[in-house]
Protein backbone atom coordinates (compact mmCIF):
# COMPACT_ATOMS: atom_id res chain seq x y z
CA UNK A 1 0.00 0.00 0.00
CA UNK A 2 1.39 3.07 -1.09
CA UNK A 3 2.07 5.81 1.45
CA UNK A 4 0.14 8.82 -0.34
CA UNK A 5 -3.08 6.56 0.12
CA UNK A 6 -2.78 5.82 3.71
CA UNK A 7 -5.85 7.73 5.90
CA UNK A 8 -5.52 7.08 9.50
CA UNK A 9 -9.67 6.70 9.50
CA UNK A 10 -9.43 3.67 7.64
CA UNK A 11 -6.77 1.50 9.51
CA UNK A 12 -6.35 0.34 12.94
CA UNK A 13 -3.68 2.31 14.72
CA UNK A 14 -1.34 1.24 17.65
CA UNK A 15 -1.92 3.07 20.80
CA UNK A 16 1.50 5.25 20.42
CA UNK A 17 0.12 6.09 16.54
CA UNK A 18 3.49 4.59 14.85
CA UNK A 19 1.90 1.55 13.58
CA UNK A 20 -1.08 0.93 11.24
CA UNK A 21 -2.73 -2.60 10.62
CA UNK A 22 -2.32 -3.66 6.91
CA UNK A 23 -5.45 -5.50 6.73
CA UNK A 24 -4.08 -6.29 2.84
CA UNK A 25 -0.34 -8.02 3.94
CA UNK A 26 -1.97 -9.01 7.72
CA UNK A 27 1.03 -6.81 9.42
CA UNK A 28 1.77 -3.58 11.01
CA UNK A 29 3.37 -1.04 9.36
CA UNK A 30 5.15 2.53 10.49
CA UNK A 31 2.77 5.32 9.91
CA UNK A 32 4.28 7.07 6.96
CA UNK A 33 5.90 10.57 7.60
CA UNK A 34 3.59 13.34 5.89
CA UNK A 35 6.12 15.17 3.80
CA UNK A 36 6.25 18.92 3.95
CA UNK A 37 3.75 20.54 1.26
CA UNK A 38 5.79 22.66 -0.94
CA UNK A 39 2.65 25.21 -1.23
CA UNK A 40 -0.14 25.65 0.36
CA UNK A 41 -3.19 23.22 -0.95
CA UNK A 42 -6.21 24.55 -2.18
CA UNK A 43 -9.44 25.13 -0.14
CA UNK A 44 -12.51 23.49 -1.17
CA UNK A 45 -15.89 24.43 -0.34
CA UNK A 46 -18.31 22.67 2.55
CA UNK A 47 -20.11 21.31 -0.30
CA UNK A 48 -17.77 19.32 -2.72
CA UNK A 49 -16.11 18.09 0.20
CA UNK A 50 -19.87 16.30 1.31
CA UNK A 51 -19.83 15.42 -2.53
CA UNK A 52 -16.69 13.89 -2.83
CA UNK A 53 -17.25 11.41 0.44
CA UNK A 54 -19.79 9.47 -1.70
CA UNK A 55 -21.02 6.91 0.25
CA UNK A 56 -19.74 7.93 3.97
CA UNK A 57 -21.84 11.36 3.42
CA UNK A 58 -24.81 9.88 3.89
CA UNK A 59 -23.88 6.63 6.04
CA UNK A 60 -22.01 8.56 8.64
CA UNK A 61 -18.11 8.47 10.16
CA UNK A 62 -16.87 6.61 12.86
CA UNK A 63 -17.54 8.42 16.40
CA UNK A 64 -17.05 5.40 18.95
CA UNK A 65 -14.00 3.62 19.85
CA UNK A 66 -16.80 1.01 21.57
CA UNK A 67 -17.66 0.16 17.82
CA UNK A 68 -14.42 -0.23 16.42
CA UNK A 69 -13.75 -2.55 19.26
CA UNK A 70 -17.11 -4.38 19.07
CA UNK A 71 -17.48 -4.91 15.99
CA UNK A 72 -15.69 -8.38 16.17
CA UNK A 73 -18.40 -9.59 18.68
CA UNK A 74 -21.43 -7.98 16.52
CA UNK A 75 -19.98 -9.64 13.37
CA UNK A 76 -19.83 -12.82 14.91
CA UNK A 77 -23.03 -12.92 17.01
CA UNK A 78 -24.91 -12.07 13.64
CA UNK A 79 -23.32 -15.42 11.82
CA UNK A 80 -24.41 -17.21 14.38
CA UNK A 81 -28.26 -15.87 14.32
CA UNK A 82 -27.83 -16.20 10.51
CA UNK A 83 -26.80 -20.38 10.82
CA UNK A 84 -29.25 -21.41 13.30
CA UNK A 85 -31.89 -19.35 11.67
CA UNK A 86 -31.32 -21.37 8.59
CA UNK A 87 -31.34 -24.42 10.46
CA UNK A 88 -34.60 -24.12 12.44
CA UNK A 89 -36.02 -22.59 8.89
CA UNK A 90 -35.62 -26.56 7.29
CA UNK A 91 -35.55 -27.88 10.54
CA UNK A 92 -39.48 -27.93 10.25
CA UNK A 93 -41.63 -25.47 7.99
CA UNK A 94 -44.80 -25.15 8.61
CA UNK A 95 -45.74 -24.36 4.59
CA UNK A 96 -43.99 -22.95 1.77
CA UNK A 97 -44.62 -19.41 2.13
CA UNK A 98 -43.17 -18.98 6.00
CA UNK A 99 -39.88 -20.65 4.50
CA UNK A 100 -39.90 -18.03 2.03
CA UNK A 101 -40.11 -15.31 4.20
CA UNK A 102 -37.50 -17.28 6.76
CA UNK A 103 -35.30 -17.17 4.07
CA UNK A 104 -35.35 -14.00 2.42
CA UNK A 105 -34.93 -12.22 5.88
CA UNK A 106 -32.26 -14.57 6.74
CA UNK A 107 -30.41 -14.27 3.25
CA UNK A 108 -30.73 -10.12 3.43
CA UNK A 109 -29.23 -9.98 6.98
CA UNK A 110 -26.50 -12.63 5.47
CA UNK A 111 -25.76 -10.18 3.10
CA UNK A 112 -25.19 -6.84 5.18
CA UNK A 113 -22.80 -8.78 7.83
CA UNK A 114 -20.75 -10.33 4.51
CA UNK A 115 -20.19 -6.51 4.17
CA UNK A 116 -19.43 -5.83 8.00
CA UNK A 117 -17.05 -8.89 7.94
CA UNK A 118 -15.32 -8.02 5.21
CA UNK A 119 -14.70 -4.68 6.63
CA UNK A 120 -13.49 -5.95 9.64
CA UNK A 121 -11.05 -8.02 7.57
CA UNK A 122 -9.46 -5.26 5.73
CA UNK A 123 -8.44 -3.56 9.01
CA UNK A 124 -11.11 -0.89 8.15
CA UNK A 125 -13.57 0.39 11.01
CA UNK A 126 -17.30 0.20 10.95
CA UNK A 127 -19.41 3.36 9.69
CA UNK A 128 -21.53 3.96 13.07
CA UNK A 129 -25.17 4.56 11.35
CA UNK A 130 -24.24 1.66 8.98
CA UNK A 131 -23.74 -1.11 12.33
CA UNK A 132 -26.74 0.82 13.74
CA UNK A 133 -28.99 0.20 10.84
CA UNK A 134 -27.54 -3.35 10.66
CA UNK A 135 -28.36 -3.93 14.53
CA UNK A 136 -31.89 -2.78 13.75
CA UNK A 137 -32.43 -5.02 10.61
CA UNK A 138 -31.70 -7.93 13.28
CA UNK A 139 -34.14 -6.95 15.46
CA UNK A 140 -36.51 -6.74 12.25
CA UNK A 141 -36.02 -10.07 10.79
CA UNK A 142 -36.29 -11.83 14.37
CA UNK A 143 -39.31 -10.44 15.10
CA UNK A 144 -40.34 -11.33 11.27
CA UNK A 145 -39.78 -14.74 12.44
CA UNK A 146 -41.36 -14.65 15.05
CA UNK A 147 -44.51 -13.03 13.65
CA UNK A 148 -44.75 -16.11 10.57
CA UNK A 149 -44.40 -18.65 13.36
CA UNK A 150 -47.51 -17.24 15.68
CA UNK A 151 -45.74 -15.44 18.43
CA UNK A 152 -45.87 -16.56 21.36
CA UNK A 153 -45.19 -20.08 20.64
CA UNK A 154 -42.33 -19.51 17.64
CA UNK A 155 -39.21 -20.93 19.50
CA UNK A 156 -37.28 -18.65 17.35
CA UNK A 157 -37.26 -15.75 20.36
CA UNK A 158 -34.17 -16.60 21.78
CA UNK A 159 -32.52 -14.81 18.58
CA UNK A 160 -33.35 -11.76 20.54
CA UNK A 161 -30.82 -12.82 23.08
CA UNK A 162 -27.74 -13.27 20.56
CA UNK A 163 -28.91 -9.89 18.79
CA UNK A 164 -29.04 -7.48 22.16
CA UNK A 165 -26.27 -9.48 23.53
CA UNK A 166 -24.47 -8.30 20.33
CA UNK A 167 -25.50 -4.51 21.01
CA UNK A 168 -24.75 -4.43 24.39
CA UNK A 169 -20.85 -4.79 24.07
CA UNK A 170 -19.99 -2.51 21.28
CA UNK A 171 -22.82 0.40 21.55
CA UNK A 172 -23.09 3.24 24.34
CA UNK A 173 -25.32 2.30 26.98
CA UNK A 174 -28.06 4.67 25.88
CA UNK A 175 -28.23 3.17 22.67
CA UNK A 176 -28.16 -0.32 23.96
CA UNK A 177 -31.45 0.53 26.36
CA UNK A 178 -33.22 1.79 23.51
CA UNK A 179 -32.81 -1.67 21.30
CA UNK A 180 -33.45 -3.15 24.26
CA UNK A 181 -36.77 -1.12 24.89
CA UNK A 182 -37.64 -1.65 21.55
CA UNK A 183 -37.15 -5.39 21.33
CA UNK A 184 -39.06 -5.81 24.80
CA UNK A 185 -41.54 -3.87 23.55
CA UNK A 186 -42.42 -5.36 20.18
CA UNK A 187 -41.73 -8.84 21.43
CA UNK A 188 -44.45 -8.18 25.09
CA UNK A 189 -46.73 -6.64 22.41
CA UNK A 190 -47.02 -9.83 20.02
CA UNK A 191 -47.07 -12.17 23.25
CA UNK A 192 -49.94 -10.26 24.52
CA UNK A 193 -51.36 -10.92 21.48
CA UNK A 194 -50.89 -14.79 20.81
CA UNK A 195 -50.60 -16.11 24.67
CA UNK A 196 -53.21 -17.09 26.86
CA UNK A 197 -53.84 -15.85 30.29
CA UNK A 198 -51.85 -18.46 32.21
CA UNK A 199 -48.67 -17.91 29.92
CA UNK A 200 -48.45 -14.28 30.42
CA UNK A 201 -45.33 -15.26 33.40
CA UNK A 202 -43.38 -17.22 30.64
CA UNK A 203 -43.69 -13.97 29.08
CA UNK A 204 -42.60 -12.04 31.58
CA UNK A 205 -39.46 -14.13 32.12
CA UNK A 206 -38.41 -13.99 28.59
CA UNK A 207 -38.93 -9.95 28.39
CA UNK A 208 -36.94 -9.86 32.52
CA UNK A 209 -34.61 -12.40 30.47
CA UNK A 210 -33.55 -10.05 27.51
CA UNK A 211 -33.34 -7.00 29.92
CA UNK A 212 -31.00 -9.04 31.94
CA UNK A 213 -28.83 -10.04 28.91
CA UNK A 214 -28.46 -6.57 28.02
CA UNK A 215 -27.66 -5.53 31.74
CA UNK A 216 -24.98 -8.00 31.82
CA UNK A 217 -23.28 -7.49 28.42
CA UNK A 218 -23.34 -3.62 28.69
CA UNK A 219 -21.34 -3.70 32.37
CA UNK A 220 -18.71 -6.22 30.72
CA UNK A 221 -18.40 -3.41 27.68
CA UNK A 222 -17.80 -0.71 30.55
CA UNK A 223 -15.34 -2.65 32.59
CA UNK A 224 -13.55 -3.65 29.29
CA UNK A 225 -13.74 0.40 27.82
CA UNK A 226 -11.93 1.50 31.46
CA UNK A 227 -9.38 -1.97 31.49
CA UNK A 228 -8.21 -0.68 27.96
CA UNK A 229 -8.33 3.36 28.40
CA UNK A 230 -5.68 1.79 31.39
CA UNK A 231 -4.01 0.01 29.84
CA UNK A 232 -3.51 2.87 26.69
CA UNK A 233 -2.51 5.36 29.59
CA UNK A 234 0.26 2.69 30.55
CA UNK A 235 1.60 2.93 27.65
CA UNK A 236 1.92 6.06 26.89
CA UNK A 237 3.91 6.26 30.32
CA UNK A 238 6.18 3.78 29.14
CA UNK A 239 6.81 5.68 26.40
CA UNK A 240 7.84 8.46 27.68
CA UNK A 241 9.92 6.65 30.39
CA UNK A 242 11.66 5.30 26.68
CA UNK A 243 12.11 8.64 25.19
CA UNK A 244 13.93 10.27 28.13
CA UNK A 245 16.69 7.53 28.27
CA UNK A 246 18.78 8.52 25.52
CA UNK A 247 20.06 5.01 25.20
CA UNK A 248 17.15 3.25 24.03
CA UNK A 249 16.71 4.16 20.39
CA UNK A 250 14.76 1.12 19.30
CA UNK A 251 11.17 0.95 19.04
CA UNK A 252 8.75 -2.12 19.53
CA UNK A 253 6.51 -3.39 16.76
CA UNK A 254 2.86 -3.77 18.30
CA UNK A 255 1.81 -7.69 18.03
CA UNK A 256 -0.28 -8.75 15.84
CA UNK A 257 -3.50 -8.39 16.49
CA UNK A 258 -6.26 -11.94 16.57
CA UNK A 259 -8.58 -12.40 13.87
Amino acid sequence: MSTTRWNPAHHLVSPDGKWYWDGVAQEWKAVPTPAAPAKAAPTTSPAAAAASRGLRSFTGTIRSDDLSYGQTVLVWARWILIGTGLLLSFWSPKDLLTLQVQLAAIIALAFGNFYLHVQLLRGHPALDNVVYGASLADICVVTALVLVQSGYPSPVFIFYFAAIVGISVAFPTQMTAGYTLLAIGVYGIICLATATGDEYPAVFTRLLTIAAVAVCGNLFARHEAQRRADAIRIHGELLDEIEHQPSSQSQTQPATPAL
